[in-house]
């Protein structure tokens, strides 16, 4: 039975301007519907890495990937007690170049976000106020005078750092509900310093009060660690995975607040913007966290189905903090128990920016948003009047973006921990478009396309995701991908005639005159590994691929590398050689003891005080391999030690544990404890929980690169 699905469009009202007060001259302005350059709507792709979470020497392969992956932009928090913690002796050096990161980031090709504070959150110590501002007395966070003086003092110093560096937008405090007169005299110190960005902008989750002039971003995480262990699912963290109207996820840092913040669906006239779209989440020691790629896509597609015209993500590259004593922790009266160095997040990027899997799956739809994200951004969303929302599991989850004449129909058949119905038989109809009927599998998530033009042509529709777009053989090549368990089907103004290809499904679209543009629909995996340099299709699996054209593999992805280029007489093969991982030794110096009784921290378990019962093995490693060692292990919780010196920590999450070069610095020797697992205390883990304690394998990486 043919189950029809039927929305009416219109083009869109001309939107209003959004009373966004800049403060630089850039041809930025915002509407109610999008940021727009000269203009000319723009679709922003930001996320978060922070620089002095990352060792100095892996910026610029960081960067570079994050560029290569779509970014456009570079977030970071800047957090005051990774710089200052003794009062007046502020450090930017070494791997606190605030300057030398923003140069190195523009260097990339990156646009800059700056969110300076003084409060971040960012699971670190008292939110970033290092401990001789919280132990002053002052009152924090308001307009006091004293306080006041004191962020002036350090606002200055940041200001003298970033003089002459063209930043996109900035915010000051974070996740401030009821202090709207404190963000804007905040603003009000940060611009008579001459700080000057063309928007503003302040976190709107948990129906936050926003200042005048400043643009609300919001977020939504796949997952959260900040909810107790028995929480199974965190249905508010799920709701982000419905195509809606709704903008705010009110849980984002809701452990954090003293009263139950109101969640709001719209703050009309602004557009839907975020900072903090989870491509990834941390664990705390009673949560552990390990956020799959597809759920990764699935939000970030929810999100695009919603109106969104600023994917913001938190956080796309991993992380370690330079010091000890700087995180989030029991001890310092927080809700929640961190390690001390690792910043895991389960990020598109690690730490030395190796990519995962959901970099990849994101890619794919910031080449589209590259080519079609102008045109995406003066598309409102609209839904149909039987839309289903949280907690329903059952029901359809679309919406269509359209100007009217062209558009996108959304589907997000995806939902964390549950294998949604599929849908049979579902025909979708956007005004005088008619999809043809399809089979709508479980987990499938997609964006087809309707009234797209392509070259001299039209696709009326195809039941196939827009990658990218390139000139091939002459004509323009639309390069899609299709729909695990929906035959690609394509109709156009032209005559639509597959063609024998070698990789994928090709169509040429032709007229009398001959070929008017062709349709390349790729299996899903394959437009994963898709990449664009100088204009050409580069298919590299878990490659990071630069606009110009260099090859760099790392981890898993070198040790068989694979390159094919589409050249006018179709694929052909690169010649790579493969990496080889080394495999290191590992000596065990003491079994593992009973795993040791646990404390608690407001109901919630504590990292354990006690390394006695801990299993001891050491690594040796030549001090001038500058390769990153990893290690595939059992237990609970891990620390390396070099001497008396950590030099990294671990949760266990049942990902491999990474221990960059720059960590391990001139030692030749790692001494590692692991805590045996089961924990003892209420501890959530995405799968089983960990038992015994040992380290299953060790490597040195792989990396390769072919320019």
């Amino acid at each position: 039975m043919t189950r029809i699905h039927a929305l009416s469009v219109r083009p869109p009202d001309t939107p209003e301007p959004a009373g966004i007060r800049p403060s630089a001259e850039s041809g930025i302005d915002v509407t109610a519907q999008s940021l727009r350059q000269d203009g000319i709507p723009v679709f922003p792709i930001s996320g978060e890495i922070h620089y002095s979470r990352i060792p100095r020497e892996r910026w610029m392969p960081v960067l570079t990937a994050a560029r290569a992956g779509g970014l456009t932009h570079v977030s970071s928090y800047v957090l005051w007690n990774h710089h200052e913690p003794v009062r007046g002796q502020a450090d930017f050096t070494g791997g606190l170049d605030l300057r030398a990161f923003l140069e190195t980031a523009r260097e990339v090709g990156l646009g800059l976000i700056l969110r300076i504070g003084p409060y971040a959150h960012a699971e670190a110590r008292h939110g970033g106020i290092p401990d001789w501002l919280v132990d002053s007395g002052l009152p924090l966070r308001t307009n006091d005078p004293a306080y006041l003086a004191e962020v002036e003092t350090w606002y200055a110093r940041l200001a003298h750092e970033v003089r002459s560096i063209p930043l996109f937008s900035i915010q000051v405090d974070n996740e401030l509900y009821d202090g709207a007169d404190h963000l804007a005299r905040l603003r009000d110190i940060a611009e008579g310093l001459g700080f000057t960005a063309p928007i503003w902008t302040a976190t709107g989750w948990g129906g936050a009060a926003v200042p005048d002039g400043f643009l609300p971003v919001y977020g939504g995480y796949p997952e959260s660690f900040w909810v107790d262990a028995e929480t199974d699912p965190d249905l508010r963290s799920h709701a982000n995975f419905y195509p809606s109207p709704r903008r705010d996820d009110d849980s984002i840092g809701a452990d954090h607040r003293d009263d139950a913040a109101v969640a709001e669906a719209v703050r009309a006239p602004h557009p839907f913007t975020t900072c903090e779209l989870g491509s990834g989440m941390t664990s705390a020691y009673h949560r552990r966290l390990d956020v799959l790629a597809a759920d990764v896509a699935g939000i970030a597609m929810a999100k695009l189905a919603s109106g969104s015209v600023w994917q913001g993500y938190y956080m796309y590259a991993d992380g370690r903090n330079p010091r000890r004593g700087l995180q989030e922790s029991h001890a310092a009266g927080a809700p929640n128990d961190f390690v001390e160095l690792s910043y895991d997040f389960g990020a598109p990027l690690q730490v030395e920016g190796v990519p995962r899997a959901s970099w990849a799956a994101l890619r794919r739809q910031h080449l589209m948003l590259a080519r079609w994200g102008s045109a995406l951004a003066a598309m409102p969303a609209s839904f149909p009047d039987d839309a289903v929302d949280a907690p329903d599991v059952t029901g359809l989850r679309w919406s269509v973006r359209s100007d009217g004449a062209s558009g996108f129909v959304f589907v997000v058949n995806r939902h964390p921990g549950v294998d949604l119905p599929a849908h049979e038989g579902v025909r979708f109809e956007v005004g005088d478009v008619m999809f043809p009927e399809a089979d709508i599998p479980t987990g499938a998530v997609f964006a087809w396309p309707f009234g797209m033009p392509l070259g001299d042509a039209t696709v009326h529709w195809l039941t196939a995701q827009p990658v990218t777009e390139v000139v091939w053989r002459g004509s323009p090549l639309l390069v899609a991908a299709a729909t695990d368990g929906i035959p690609p089907q394509v109709s156009a103004d032209a005559d639509a005639v597959e063609v024998p290809a070698r990789r994928g499904r090709v169509w040429e679209l032709s007229r009398d005159v001959g070929v008017a543009a062709r349709v390349l629909v790729l299996d899903q995996a394959d437009a994963d590994a898709i990449a664009v340099a100088d204009g050409r299709l580069v298919w590299a699996p878990g490659a990071v691929v630069t606009a110009g054209g260099e090859v760099t593999f790392a981890g898993d992805a070198a040790v068989t590398p694979r390159v094919e280029v589409l050249g006018e007489d179709g694929w052909s093969a690169v010649d790579v050689e493969p990496g080889r991982p080394t495999p290191v030794e590992v000596r065990v110096e003491r079994s593992a003891g009973a795993p040791p009784a646990r404390s608690a921290h407001g109901g919630r378990a504590s990292i354990p005080d006690s390394w006695d019962a801990a299993a001891i093995v050491t690594v040796a490693i030549d001090p001038a391999d500058e390769r990153t060692l990893r290690l595939d292990w059992t237990g609970d919780v891990a620390r390396a030690w070099v001497g008396d010196r950590l030099v990294a920590d671990a949760l266990w999450t049942g990902r491999p544990w990474r221990i960059p070069a720059e960590a391990r610095g001139d030692a030749s020797e790692l001494r590692i404890e692991i805590l045996p697992g089961p924990p003892s205390g209420r501890v959530r883990f995405a799968g089983s929980p960990p038992v015994g304690a040992e380290v299953v394998r060790a490597e040195l990486e792989p990396r390769v690169v072919r320019g």
